[in-house]
């Protein structure tokens, strides 16, 4: 196995932290040989001074792009395939492409549990809740986009409250920026807000219905659905 390479790379600043991470290593590994291995996490994390979810974004950028190969339990390795100058949008779309991979892995765990839940817990001052939120989405539809988008991202913390369990409503809210940053995207494809509409009444009903089984089902599908609009509209 090659040896790691050291690597001169300087501190990332704090905008946009992933593509300057992902550039500098570009431009590093440029003229390293096929197989070099390359400095771990930990490493690259101090460094650059900059959190390892940052360096771990910019790998599995650059694993997309192809210019690394991530082994699990080993590292990642440069690649053998010339380095050219990459156009920032191939970069930027590398790294969504591969958050967004994190981000629905990650709501498949969480989300399904709440749904679950929601329809175990819920209170009549719940549900009025979601019902207000699903209004308030309705009411939105053909008008503003951005704030469309934001009230159909609340849908989940509001379910996330029916579930009663206030670490599961943190982890939720912490989603709703990925929610709200993809949200232009997939809001501008044909028939999806009309989709997603529909797919928060059917989480309703079942959490009225206090179906658990159902909920989670309907959100396991509706989360799964979502990767697949993402992958349409360039954001997955």
């Amino acid at each position: 196995m090659a040896e790691s390479s050291d690597l001169t790379l300087s501190r990332a600043p704090r905008r946009k932290l992933a593509e300057s991470v992902a550039e500098q290593l570009l431009e590093a590994i440029r003229d390293l040989p096929p197989g070099t291995r390359i400095p771990s996490e930990r490493e690259l994390t101090k460094q650059l001074e900059v959190g390892r979810s940052t360096v771990r974004e910019a790998l599995n950028g650059l694993a997309l792009l192809g210019y690394v190969e991530i082994r699990h339990g080993q590292g990642a390795f440069v690649v053998n395939r010339q380095v050219s100058q990459t156009e920032p949008d191939a970069l930027e779309a590398a790294l969504e492409r591969g958050i967004t991979h994190d981000f629905i892995e990650a709501r498949l765990v969480v989300e399904v549990e709440v749904a679950r839940l929601a329809a175990e817990r819920r209170s009549e001052e719940d549900l009025d809740q979601i019902r207000e939120v699903i209004d308030e989405q309705q009411r939105l539809a053909g008008g503003e986009t951005d704030a469309l988008i934001d009230v159909a991202a609340n849908f989940n913390v509001v379910v996330a409250e029916a579930a009663h369990n206030e670490v599961f409503v943190a982890l939720v809210q912490s989603f709703v920026g990925l929610m709200v940053d993809r949200g232009p995207k997939i809001y501008a494809l044909e028939n999806f807000p009309e989709w997603d509409l529909k797919e928060h009444r059917g989480l309703y009903a079942a959490i009225r219905d206090q179906d658990g089984e159902l909920a989670a089902k309907l959100m396991r599908d509706h989360i799964n659905a979502l990767a697949v609009h993402y992958k349409k509209a360039g954001a997955g």
